[in-house]
């Protein structure tokens, strides 16, 4: 069953001017929302995770803040499933009048599309794009009573014996995933990659039990255990200022010809064909919901590198990541 949620900012009124826009002007509403009456009605944003979950969580932020931006009700419907495509499919089939956004993520928009060639969108250019939130890096960490204390210990150890030094990730082909499989190739080295189908939280058991040598995920999801003193933080693939972060040294990929840096992105999706005005109105929506500092924090605790994009950089961004994923699971 789906749930739903509703968030709204004061009482919904549009006055005797909005009355008579809806009496009068209701076909081409339905047509498309035009600026001077969008939005004139509940928006739905298709989350397309469990509720409960983290990227469930950070979407409500977000639907309570756009509510209270566009002064509407935002109703959160989750739509779980088939790794994120559930809900990808549900926003793809919908009327593009600004009524239904989805929260995007790159794994149903950038590398469902290369491994599951049923589904009806084939790229995020079936998509219209609303703005992104920035993107969650790859990490890696081991029991902290293991016998490597640094990365490069790490790495030493699987190239004396390819294949038998493990890292469990979240799932098959995920994005953490296809970073290993990249660094591979980039450092020379085999690991033996182990995916758990439940997920990030499985994969973090299973090294914390010693059934697996080191763990890769999201730095938010092993925060608890390093702050524990369980695990010991090892490294980051992330571009960004500094040495290390959350206690991650970061890998630099300038010492790894070959190497990108893939993360887990975020952002705001709609159907295709949406109104260049109500485009508009939720892109600079998007932009203010971006300097929000609650919204923010929220973001940097779920391990977030926060980087505000509008519409078009979101777009771009995705078809980076498309061709990437692309060039490593071709191989």
């Amino acid at each position: 069953m789906m749930k739903r949620q509703f968030f709204r900012k004061g009482a919904a009124a549009f006055g005797v001017l909005g009355a008579i826009s809806l009496l009068f002007a209701a076909p081409a509403q339905e047509a498309a929302a035009q600026s001077n009456s969008y939005p004139a009605r509940d928006i739905t944003l298709v989350v397309p995770y469990a509720p409960g979950a983290t990227a469930d969580l950070i979407g409500r932020k977000y639907a309570a803040l756009l509510g209270s931006e566009l002064g509407v009700t935002v109703v959160v419907e989750n739509t779980p499933g088939g790794s994120g495509t559930m809900g990808a499919v549900k926003v793809f089939g919908a009327k593009p009048d600004g009524y239904t956004l989805g929260y995007g993520h790159n794994s149903p928009l950038a590398i469902q599309p290369h491994t599951n060639p049923g589904l009806p969108y084939k790229s995020v250019d079936d998509f219209s794009t609303i703005g992104g939130f920035g993107h969650q890096p790859a990490t890696v960490s081991v029991n902290s009573a293991s016998e490597w204390k640094t990365f490069d210990d790490f790495v030493k150890a699987a190239k004396a014996a390819p294949g038998d030094i493990s890292i469990a990730v979240g799932s098959a082909g995920n994005v953490k995933d296809l970073q290993l499989r990249q660094f591979q190739k980039a450092a020379d080295v085999e690991f033996n990659i182990v995916p758990f189908a439940g997920g990030g939280a499985e994969a973090v058991m299973a090294v914390l039990g010693k059934v697996v040598d080191g763990v890769s995920v999201n730095s938010s999801t092993v925060a608890g255990q390093i702050a524990a003193g369980e695990l010991l933080p090892l490294a980051m693939f992330a571009e960004t200022d500094g040495e290390e972060v959350s206690g991650f040294r970061l890998i630099k990929a300038s010492a790894y010809p070959g190497l990108t840096y893939l993360a887990d992105s975020w952002g705001i999706i709609a159907p295709k064909g949406l109104p260049e005005d109500v485009l508009k109105i939720l892109d600079d929506t998007h932009q203010k919901i971006m300097k929000d500092k609650d919204f923010l924090a929220a973001l940097e605790a779920d391990s977030f590198i926060v980087v505000p994009t509008n519409s078009e950089e979101y777009k771009a961004q995705l078809k980076g990541d498309f061709d990437s994923f692309g060039a490593i699971l071709a191989k």
